[in-house]
C-alpha cells in the first residue's frame, strides 16, 4: 500500500470541498447583493416617479391658476363685445362664446406647453427634444366640461333654475335664454323674481334689477361688510388639466368645478371714483377741514396727502399713502402692501382694510367709465326708446346695448335736447325738444319741441311760471339753460303724464350732431359754452324712486336741493330721496360770491387721465371758481341698501372666479331660446 498516494487524494479531496465551499458563498452574497441593488433601483424609480407626479401636479397647479387667471381678464372684455351691434353675426359670434374664451386662456395662459418656443430659443433649448410629456395641445373640450354636466352648451348659467345653498341665487331670463349657456351676456333683462326670493337681502319685487347679495371674501374688497349691492351673473364649468394626456402620462387629477361671477355693481361708497384721485388736501394743499367719511372708498389709484383717515379703501391700480394717513384706526407705510401685514391679517381670517385689484388673484375690477360719453347722450349710438326696447341693440348678442349700459344720459327716461340756438357763436337756445313717458310703464314715449317766438312760454307769463326750462343769465354773466325741477311734475300732470316712479330720470344735452350750428360742450367750459341752471330743486318727495339727471354742461347748482325729508326714521335720522348729479363740471351757489357748501351723500368722478389726479374735494363757487376749505363741508355715507340708489348710477364689474363644491344639481325650469 502506498501511504503517500493516499494522503495526496485525501487532500485533494478536501481541497475539492473547499473550493466549491468558496462558489456558493460568492453566489449567495452576490446575488444577494443584487437584490439589494434591484431594491434599492426600484426605490429610486418609485421616488423619482413620485417626484415627477409632483412635479407634474405642481406643473398643472401651475397652468390652471394661469388659465382661470387668464379668463378673468378675458371675461369683461367678451361681455362687452357681447353688447355691440352685430356681434351675433355668424362671422363674429364664435370669437365671444364660452368655448374660443376658454381656447383664448389656454393660449394667454400658455398651458399648452411647460416653456414657450421664443423662451426655449433664448435659453439656446429649441435644438434639444423635450421630454416633458405633459406639453400637448391642450384642446378645450378634452379639459372642460360645463358645470351640470350638459351635453352641448359652453357652460352652465345662473339662470331660471331653483334656488338652492349650492349655487348663489338665480336671475330670471325669459329672452334669449340659451345665449347666456354659450356667451358671456350680460344685460338689464337678468333680473331677480320669486326664484331668488329669501336668497338675497331684499324684496325681489321692488328691487329686482340690483339686490343685496353676499360679498365674496377676497384680498381685493370693494364693500366693508359681508353683503354688497348688485347683480350677481354667475356661470360654472368643470376643469381637470390632465385628463388630455392622462393616456401618455399616466397621472390623473381631481376634476374640480368653478364658479364664473360677474357682478353688476352700481356705485355706493362714500367716494367712487373711476379716475385717478387724490384725498385729503384740496389744490393749494389744504387739508380737508370738514369732510366726514364712514366706510370705505374706492378709486382707480388713490393718493392720500395730510391728515387723512377711512374705514378702508379699495383700487385699481394702486395706492399710496402719506405718513398721516390713517385706515381703519392704523397707520401704515406709504405703500401698505411692502410688508407683510396684508398676509398676517389674513392669516388670523381680518380683512385686510386697503386692496388693490392687481394684487386680488383671479378677480379683475373694471369700472365701467366712458368719461366725458357719460354725460353726452349723442355720444355713441344714439338709439331712441321706442317701445320699451331700445336698449336692445342690432344683431347683438346681449339685449342690452353697449353705449346705453355706459352712457348714463342714454338710460335717462327724459330727455331734453336743444335743438335750435341763435347762430354757432351765439348758443343761446331757440328750440328745445322734451321727451317723456306718457304710460305708467315707460314703453310709450312722447316728444314736444317748444321754439322761442311760437309755443315757448316767456317767464313773467301765467304758462311761462309754469314752463320748467327757460334760458337765463347766471350771475357770473354765463347764459344759462334753466331747469325748475319742481315744476316738471306739475308740467307732465297737465299732459296726463304724471308718472314720477317712470318719469325719474332726466338728460340735458345740445343737440351737435343734427344740427351744425350747436357746438359741443368743452371741457373745462369755454366762455362760448352754456351752463346748467338747477333751480327750485329743495323737495324732490314726489319722487319715490329717486331722482337723476344727466348732463354734459356745466351744472350751477343755484339753491338747495334735496333738503326735504320723505320720512323718519325711529332714530330721529331723516331719509331723503336719492338723487343723483352728473355734470362734467359743478359749481354751488349762483353768486358771484363764495357759497357755503353742505353735502351729504357720496361724492364720484369719471376723468380718464392716469396722469394728473381728480381733487374730489374741490367743490368751487364763485365768480372765481374758487375752493375754500372752511366754506366745504360733507357727510359722505354709503350706500347700504337698494332702495337708496338713485335711478342712473356710475357703474362696476367685478370678475371673480372660484371653485366650489356644490353638492345640488339645479334643476333649469325655462329652456327658451
Amino acid at each position: 500500500m502506498n501511504i503517500s498516494n493516499l494522503q495526496s487524494r485525501s487532500l485533494t479531496n478536501k481541497n475539492c470541498r473547499h473550493g466549491f465551499a468558496s462558489i456558493l458563498t460568492v453566489i449567495t452574497v452576490g446575488i444577494g447583493l443584487l437584490l439589494i441593488l434591484l431594491s434599492m433601483y426600484d426605490d429610486t424609480v418609485e421616488s423619482q416617479n413620485t417626484q415627477k407626479d409632483h412635479m407634474m401636479r405642481a406643473d398643472y397647479q401651475q397652468r390652471e391658476e394661469a388659465f382661470l387667471r387668464a379668463m378673468t381678464n378675458i371675461i369683461p372684455n367678451k361681455a362687452m363685445l357681447c353688447m355691440q351691434d352685430g356681434s351675433h353675426a355668424s362671422s363674429k359670434r364664435g370669437q365671444v362664446r364660452w368655448n374660443q374664451i376658454y381656447n383664448e386662456a389656454l393660449i394667454l395662459s400658455n398651458s399648452r406647453e411647460a416653456i414657450s418656443t421664443s423662451r426655449a430659443e433664448a435659453l439656446e433649448l429649441d435644438g434639444l427634444r423635450s421630454g416633458n410629456s405633459s406639453d400637448s395641445n391642450i384642446g378645450h373640450s378634452a379639459i372642460v366640461v360645463p358645470g351640470y354636466g350638459n351635453s352641448g352648451y359652453d357652460m352652465a348659467a345662473g339662470i331660471n333654475i331653483t334656488a338652492s345653498t349650492s349655487y348663489p341665487p338665480p336671475l330670471k331670463v325669459t329672452y334669449q335664454t340659451n345665449r347666456n349657456r354659450y356667451y358671456p351676456v350680460v344685460s338689464i333683462e337678468k333680473k331677480y323674481d320669486s326664484s331668488a326670493s329669501g336668497w338675497v337681502g331684499a324684496d325681489t319685487a321692488l328691487y329686482p334689477l340690483y339686490n343685496l347679495v353676499d360679498a365674496p371674501s377676497l384680498h381685493f374688497n370693494y364693500q366693508t361688510g359681508s353683503k354688497m349691492i348688485a347683480k350677481h351673473n354667475w356661470w360654472t364649468f368643470k376643469l381637470s388639466m390632465a385628463d388630455n394626456d392622462e393616456d401618455t402620462t399616466q397621472l390623473s387629477t381631481r376634476t374640480k368645478q368653478f364658479l364664473v361671477s360677474l357682478y353688476e355693481i352700481p356705485s355706493q361708497l362714500s367716494i367712487n371714483s373711476a379716475s385717478y384721485t387724490t384725498l385729503g388736501t384740496h389744490t393749494d394743499g389744504t387739508a380737508w377741514e370738514n369732510i366726514n367719511i364712514t366706510g370705505g372708498v374706492f378709486a382707480q389709484k388713490v393718493k392720500t396727502e395730510g391728515s387723512f383717515s377711512v374705514d378702508a379703501i379699495s383700487s385699481r391700480k394702486g395706492v399710496e399713502l402719506s405718513g398721516s394717513t390713517t385706515v381703519n384706526g392704523s397707520s401704515l407705510e406709504s405703500n401698505p402692501f411692502a410688508n407683510n401685514d396684508r398676509e398676517e391679517s389674513q392669516s388670523k381670517g381680518e380683512t385686510f382694510p386697503i386692496s388693490s385689484a392687481s394684487n386680488g388673484g383671479r378677480v379683475a375690477f373694471i369700472p365701467i367709465n366712458r368719461g366725458l360719453d357719460f354725460y353726452d347722450r349723442f355720444a355713441g349710438d344714439n338709439r331712441e326708446l321706442g317701445n320699451g326696447n331700445g336698449h336692445r341693440p342690432t344683431n347683438a348678442v346681449s339685449s342690452t346695448n353697449w353705449d346705453y349700459y355706459s352712457i348714463g344720459a342714454q338710460q335717462c327716461i327724459m330727455r331734453l335736447d336743444i335743438i335750435d340756438v341763435i347762430s354757432d357763436t351765439d348758443q343761446t337756445p331757440t328750440s328745445i325738444r322734451f321727451t317723456y313717458a306718457n304710460n305708467a310703464d315707460g314703453s310709450s314715449l312722447v316728444q314736444e319741441t317748444f321754439t322761442k317766438g311760437d309755443n315757448w312760454p316767456n317767464t313773467g307769463t301765467t304758462d311761462g311760471d309754469l314752463f320748467p326750462f327757460h334760458v337765463a343769465t347766471s350771475a357770473t354773466g354765463t347764459t344759462c339753460l334753466a331747469f325748475y325741477t319742481n315744476r316738471l311734475i306739475p308740467f307732465l300732470t297737465t299732459r296726463s303724464a304724471n308718472f314720477p316712479a317712470i318719469n325719474h330720470s332726466i338728460s340735458i344735452n345740445p343737440d351737435y350732431v343734427n344740427n351744425p350750428d350747436i357746438q359741443k360742450p368743452s371741457f373745462p367750459a369755454e366762455d362760448t359754452d352754456i351752463g346748467l341752471l338747477l333751480l327750485d330743486s329743495s323737495d324732490m318727495t314726489d319722487y319715490t324712486k329717486g331722482f337723476s339727471l344727466v348732463t354734459n354742461l356745466r351744472m350751477i347748482i343755484a339753491d338747495d336741493v334735496n333738503v326735504t325729508a320723505s320720512s323718519t326714521l325711529d332714530t330721529g335720522d331723516s331719509i331723503y330721496p336719492p338723487l343723483s348729479l352728473f355734470a362734467p363740471e359743478k359749481r354751488y351757489g349762483d353768486s358771484t360770491e363764495a357759497m357755503e357748501i353742505e353735502i351729504a351723500g357720496q361724492l364720484g368722478a369719471l376723468t380718464q387721465s392716469d396722469d394728473s389726479p381728480v381733487r374730489i374735494g374741490d367743490l368751487k363757487s364763485g365768480a372765481s371758481d374758487e375752493v375754500i376749505a372752511d366754506n366745504i363741508s360733507a357727510d359722505l355715507k354709503p350706500i347700504t341698501h337698494p332702495s337708496e340708489l338713485p335711478p342712473i348710477n356710475m357703474m362696476n364689474w367685478m370678475v371673480v372666479i372660484r371653485e366650489i363644491h356644490p353638492t345640488y344639481v339645479p334643476i333649469v325650469t325655462d329652456d327658451e331660446e
